[in-house]
């Protein structure tokens, strides 16, 4: 059985450190937990900053279609005389100071649309001849001066085009579906609602763009950092908008291939449009706000999504990507540190412990020295005196054996004498026998000697 000097020792130490390990996990663990959930407060925060900006910039781009189409309708601008029409659309871009190209197109072929150019002017595109394949655009003074020629888009028909189509069919307002803007070649989405006549014939379409490409320079002016990207997708994946600088979609002539977040030429946002694919099946199961971990490169991300408001009708998500290095650096750096003071402390109590153990042992020692030589018959009480003076169960303890020590003491010293003395009592009482026997060897001797004298007579 092992010695209780071994045993103590070893039992102090791996209390010692099972207590300061479970404390160090729960201290890494509850650090871990604030992290993560600091991580999803700021990406959450961030994700409703992004959407703020998005959903402000299309409600303006709403509110500016539904005072166009409110005057068109209601008759108090004729839409087939385009001038008024023209100048109607004029006063409300510098009235609602939008960015955006404001335009309307009737059934007949006549269309015209204007824009900002800048801070003082503005550009004017107008289709007056419906016979005329062509759309020129013009400079446009802030007071709506026509001026010069800039260019002249050939064969362009606003009747074919993605929004007319749609909200012809839809027969109400509709966002159309994401195509290549003919002005600046970047995606674009319309907001166009459907004008009707009395008759319930339609007359034309109220239209206005929204500049996908306006939707980056929000995402790239909110984000903190480079580290953090930000990117806009639609219920089925596709790339709205993306703060990376690969490209979101390809044209090859008339035909434009958008492509999804999973299919994204930038590899971190591949991985997070896979990793939400792998947990959600897509981005269409996504609930208001989701936290996904990815990894890239053997680095941890995290890709937080947020839903646009449903009032504007669109299933549209704003996505968040950061490494979770940019959250963890500090509490790593705390953990090391952390780390550190645990091991110190660690050593530091287990050389207490030993101490502590060496010195609640040491009286032990002492007793267990006393029963040997009490044992051996060399006890000396005095050797007991120190323990003796404590007064806990130890220092009773010595007493009673100084007590029994000399007890026994005692007794051996007086069984020895008793011992001694049996001793020479059995040495004097054996001398005397020899003495008695060498007595009678005489008297023999001297009958002998008579027996003989008495035959020979």
């Amino acid at each position: 059985m092992s010695s209780i000097r071994q045993v103590l020792p070893i039992v102090l130490s791996i209390q010692i450190t099972v207590a300061v390990g479970l404390t160090g996990w729960i201290s890494f663990n509850s650090s871990e937990r604030a992290v993560q959930k600091l991580t999803r407060q700021l990406c959450e925060n961030l994700n409703f900053r992004v959407e703020q900006q998005i959903t402000s910039y299309l409600e303006e781009s709403v509110r500016v279609n539904q005072a166009m189409t409110i005057a068109l309708s209601n008759g108090s601008v004729n839409p087939n005389d385009i001038s008024q029409v023209q100048k109607d659309i004029f006063n409300k871009l510098r009235e609602l100071n939008t960015q955006n190209i404001l335009f309307y197109g009737n059934e007949s072929g006549t269309m015209v649309g204007i824009e900002r150019n800048g801070d003082s002017s503005f550009l004017l595109r107008i289709r007056e001849d419906n016979v005329s394949p062509n759309r020129p655009t013009y400079e446009l003074s802030n007071n709506g001066v026509r001026g010069k020629l800039v260019k002249t888009e050939i064969n362009y028909d606003h009747r074919t085009r993605p929004w007319y189509v749609a909200a012809k069919q839809s027969g109400k307002a509709i966002w159309s579906s994401i195509f290549v803007s003919t002005t600046d070649g970047e995606l674009t989405t319309t907001k166009a609602t459907p004008i009707y006549n009395p008759s319930g014939g339609l007359q034309g379409v109220v239209g206005i763009n929204v500049s996908l490409k306006q939707i980056k320079q929000f995402m790239l002016q909110t984000r903190p950092s480079e580290q953090w990207h930000v990117f806009l997708a639609e219920g089925d994946g596709s790339l709205v908008a993306a703060t990376t600088e690969t490209p979101i979609f390809e044209k090859n002539g008339d035909i434009t291939k958008r492509f999804e977040v999973s299919q994204s030429k930038d590899i971190r946002l591949q991985d997070a449009g896979l990793a939400i694919q792998k947990q959600f099946g897509g981005f269409q199961n996504l609930q208001d706000s989701q936290v996904v971990e990815f990894e890239f490169n053997g680095e941890k991300y995290i890709v937080s999504t947020h839903k646009l408001n449903k009032d504007l009708q669109l299933d549209w998500s704003v996505g968040i990507i950061v490494p979770k290095s940019i959250f963890m650096q500090e509490i790593d750096a705390n953990n090391r540190v952390t780390l550190v003071i645990i091991v110190i402390m660690l050593g530091a109590t287990i050389l207490i412990g030993l101490a502590i153990s060496s010195w609640l042992l040491r009286p032990i020692k002492d007793l267990m020295k006393a029963a040997k030589e009490i044992e051996e018959e060399s006890f000396d009480p005095e050797e007991l005196t120190s323990v003796a003076q404590r007064k806990d169960e130890l220092g009773q303890m010595a007493r009673v054996f100084q007590e029994m020590g000399s007890t026994i003491a005692e007794r051996q010293n007086g069984m020895k004498s008793q011992l001694r003395q049996l001793r020479e009592e059995k040495d004097e009482a054996k001398k005397m026998a020899i003495a008695s026997q060498m007595g009678q060897g005489n008297s023999l001797q001297s009958i002998l000697s008579r027996s003989r004298a008495a035959r020979n007579k």
